[in-house]
């Protein structure tokens, strides 16, 4: 294994779900954890869990909403100034949504939150994962990625033909591969690993902002099928902590390589995905 121990390893949306799970499994290697969170209860409630496990564990929580590009920048600034490197980063801040509502910025809120926070604040903290031996971005993306054939290019925010979210979500997590795989050409050089994963159907307080009653009936039904956070997070775990093998821009089901949909390796399509949240976000990166 990878000794994760006194590196900074960075997880967003690590209150609920996979992402409480993976890091509360993290932290038994005794990194550096800094984590993103929206509700201050939640958070508290975590770092006393985290003590539990390792009381000398150093751990941070930052406030990020991630519906605002504002928040994020700010929460990026904060963990630069804090931290001189990142090791580890783990995007996993989601939303599932079943009605149409756009950010302060003007952008749907499922892309807004599952795509395009997970670009600005890569992009913004990049430079702390630069230099060293190695270092490490993983993005929870989904098997949903096929509810979509390709991306909405005409009607990027599906505002005119919303229904009940699904082909949103999918387009999203769509977006979270062609992103991977580009930013790993990109960083092909930089010893920056960059992968994906899909954690399976997982009972997660994803999707309960919506107050829908499909949103909970689907939930009811499912939930016999879902697995539990704890198995959704290992593939999170496996990649923040294998040996070094020299894969990067790969899509990990159950802690293996598996296959995508054939459009979310078109790197035409990850480019003008990348321009596109270029101009959503109003800046320009050169890595």
């Amino acid at each position: 294994m990878w000794n994760l121990k006194d590196k900074v390893v960075i997880i967003s949306g690590a209150t609920n779900g996979i992402g409480k799970a993976a890091t509360l499994e993290i932290s038994k290697e005794n990194p550096i954890l800094v984590f993103t969170y929206r509700n201050k209860n939640l958070a508290d409630t975590l770092v006393s869990q985290l003590k539990t496990i390792s009381s000398n564990i150093q751990v941070h929580p930052v406030f990020c909403d991630f519906s605002s590009q504002d928040s994020i920048r700010k929460c990026a600034t904060e963990i630069n100034q804090t931290h001189n490197y990142i090791d580890v980063l783990v995007n996993n801040a989601g939303v599932v949504n079943t009605s149409y509502h756009e950010t302060s910025e003007g952008i749907e809120n499922t892309f807004a939150i599952n795509h395009l926070g997970y670009f600005l604040f890569t992009n913004l903290l990049l430079n702390k994962m630069k230099g060293k031996k190695e270092t490490r971005i993983i993005n929870v993306s989904s098997a949903a990625h096929s509810f979509v054939k390709e991306m909405n290019w005409e009607d990027i925010n599906f505002k005119d033909n919303f229904r009940m979210g699904l082909a949103a979500y999918g387009q999203s997590k769509l977006a979270n591969l062609l992103f991977t795989r580009y930013l790993a050409i990109k960083l092909s050089t930089d010893n920056i690993s960059v992968n994906a994963i899909h954690p399976g159907g997982v009972n997660t307080a994803l999707g309960g902002q919506n107050k829908a009653i499909f949103g909970r009936i689907l939930k009811i039904l499912l939930k016999p099928f879902f697995r539990s956070p704890l198995k959704g997070a290992e593939s999170i775990v496996y990649l923040a902590t294998k040996e070094n093998d020299g894969i990067t821009g790969e899509y990990y089901i159950d802690s293996k390589v598996a296959k995508s949909s054939s459009y979310s390796k078109n790197l035409e399509e990850a480019h003008k995905l990348w321009d596109l949240s270029e101009q959503l976000v109003g800046e320009k990166f050169i890595l």
